[in-house]
């Protein structure tokens, strides 16, 4: 779930990185783990699982070479290939994988439709992590075909970040900062947090038409709630006497900012939700901790959820899920890829969960 400094329309020109520096998090704020060298980009969530894509140092969008690896001390890293339509259809066999034009590796057949996206496992991790670590670009042919490339620029920093997130430099588990240290030196890596939903309640009776109060709270917002173009408001009952509007305030080329707003049911106590302070950003206004992006609210659930691209392609951005507690929208989830490199949102990274 996004949660914006209130932006303008031409606010989504920026840069995605720039974009992400206004987000607004839980409270307390919830920190990304992230790391991008180069051609390599890289995120860890709160119980220390890490994900890193590789991507081509040309100008092509729709390849990478994924590393995967759970935090547990004996949980092996996982690699695949990620193609695109356009760089693999056609391809229906095993790639052989080259680094600095050395044969180092052989992936598994395709798994996904020609017409997809799809991934190549790769069958000996063990030996593709120590080349690529000390290689300049990876080769991956179908035969005498080289069907993409890879660049290793920045792959040897992200790895090794991994491992002191993971906890593993100076140990024999480690990707690339290896060590005598054994297996077991690896702590365990944290529970996720627990989260309890409020007990769902009856939504009869509800009129999406918001009272002059809630209406008259937006005073002093960026909000144009009565511009035709925005969709309506949107009520939900959290709990006996107390209601969430969702209230959208305006549009963008691909996004849709609102403001979320609380009170009884007559209109009452109305007040502007508060979802947090921002990243590193310290305390943020008022109105700031109102607002989400594509916000919508499953009240059989009692999740907000809310879901911000990067550019109109979707191959990059963020989505978040907060649980209703009852006193407040707590942060459950969260999957992201600042990378605009291509990849559709089943490829983005989970960088919070809980339980």
């Amino acid at each position: 779930m996004i949660r914006l400094a209130v932006p303008t329309p031409a606010s989504w020109a920026v840069p995605l990185a720039v974009l992400l520096a206004g987000l607004l998090l839980a409270e307390p704020a919830v920190a990304r783990d992230k790391r991008e060298v180069k051609d390599w980009w890289s995120a860890c969530d709160n119980v220390r699982a890490c994900t890193a894509y590789g991507f081509s140092s040309e100008d092509v969008d729709g390849v990478a070479l994924r590393v995967r690896r759970p935090a547990g001390r004996n949980a092996p890293p996982l690699f695949d290939l990620v193609l695109g339509p356009e760089q693999g259809r056609g391809v229906v066999g095993p790639l052989d994988l080259f680094v600095d034009g050395k044969a180092v590796a052989r992936t598994d057949a395709p798994e996904g439709g020609n017409d997809d996206f799809r991934t190549w496992a790769v069958a000996d991790g063990a030996t593709l992590s120590a080349a690529i670590a000390r290689g300049a670009g990876l080769e991956l042919r179908a035969g005498k075909k080289t069907v993409a490339t890879v660049s290793l620029s920045g792959a040897s920093a992200v790895l090794r970040w991994i491992d002191d997130r993971q906890k593993r430099v100076g140990g024999v588990t480690a990707l690339v900062a290896k060590g005598p240290a054994p297996a077991a030196a690896v702590p365990a890596p944290p529970l996720a947090p627990l989260i309890r939903a409020a007990r769902a309640v009856s939504q009869k009776g509800l009129t999406d038409a918001p009272p002059a109060p809630v209406l008259k709270r937006l005073a002093g917002l960026d909000c144009a709630a009565g511009n035709p173009a925005l969709d309506g408001p949107v009520s939900s009952r959290l709990g006996p006497g107390l209601v969430l509007w969702v209230i959208p305030c305006w549009v963008g080329a691909y996004q849709t900012a609102s403001a979320l707003v609380l009170a009884d049911e007559a209109g009452g106590h109305a007040r502007l939700a508060d979802l947090g302070d921002g990243e590193g950003g310290g305390p943020r206004a008022a109105d700031e901790r109102a607002m989400a992006t594509n916000a919508s609210y499953d009240a059989d659930h009692q999740k907000l959820y809310s879901y911000a691209k990067g550019r109109g392609v979707a191959d990059c951005g963020i989505t978040e899920t907060r649980v209703w507690t009852g006193k407040a929208f707590i942060l459950s989830d969260r999957s992201e890829l600042s990378a605009c490199r291509g990849l559709p949102e089943e490829f983005w990274v989970t960088t919070f969960r809980s339980r």
